[in-house]
């Protein structure tokens, strides 16, 4: 799988298709995802469609997707619609969409670049972040992923709803001081963050 990543990686032509507006090929580190230690178990893949019809059609076409696919001993699709973003990623935001929440189980996807002079400071804090979330009341999967480790950093979580989610992020004490630690030392060069309505989840063995 690995080598799968590393291929998109030096040759993005490999996965381009028409009415694919957005993706990436994500690594993940072990245990919550910010070990410096890679989850090589574990991979991620965030695309943005046209529509659905394309992203079905790509999947049965696309010759390294379906290597992918093929090599996975399991796998989960989760489709989104995303209603509240903020941000960019690679200069882009390919998450803007006119939704509202639809009260129920919501996805959340934060990005960040963080900037080379503040790589300490980012893991050594984050790290203990990580941690509180893992001991929260709604929140069903956390997971660390990322471009590259650590400088390009992103975070997935499901949550059973938006207040769950948003009693962790204004109420945690840790996390609270991440924020303002990360606002006040000017630590990403680029940030984004996602909300987002699950509207499909199926797991595939």
């Amino acid at each position: 799988m690995f080598k799968l990543m590393g291929a998109y990686t030096f040759n993005k032509n490999l996965i381009s298709y028409n009415g694919l507006r957005f993706i990436k090929l994500l690594g993940t580190g072990s245990k919550d995802g910010f070990s410096i230690i890679p989850d090589f178990a574990c991979y991620v893949i965030i695309s943005v469609w046209e529509n659905d019809e394309i992203r079905k059609k790509f999947t049965n076409e696309n010759k390294l997707f379906k290597e992918i696919i093929n090599k996975s001993s399991r796998r989960v699709e989760i489709k989104v619609d995303p209603y509240n973003y903020t941000g960019s990623w690679n200069g882009v935001n390919p998450f803007e969409n006119k939704s509202t929440y639809k009260k129920g189980k919501i996805l959340v996807l934060t990005r960040a670049r963080v900037k080379l002079n503040k790589l300490i400071s980012f893991f050594i804090n984050t790290s203990v972040a990580a941690k509180s979330i893992n001991s929260k009341k709604g929140a069903e999967y956390y997971k660390g992923v990322g471009e590259l480790p650590i400088i390009e950093q992103a975070t997935i979580s499901v949550w059973k709803s938006e207040k769950s989610m948003k009693n962790y992020a204004y109420s945690d004490k840790k996390h609270l001081e991440i924020i303002n630690k990360a606002r006040k030392n000017k630590w990403y060069s680029e940030e984004l963050f996602v909300r987002s309505n699950i509207t499909f989840l199926k797991k595939f063995k």
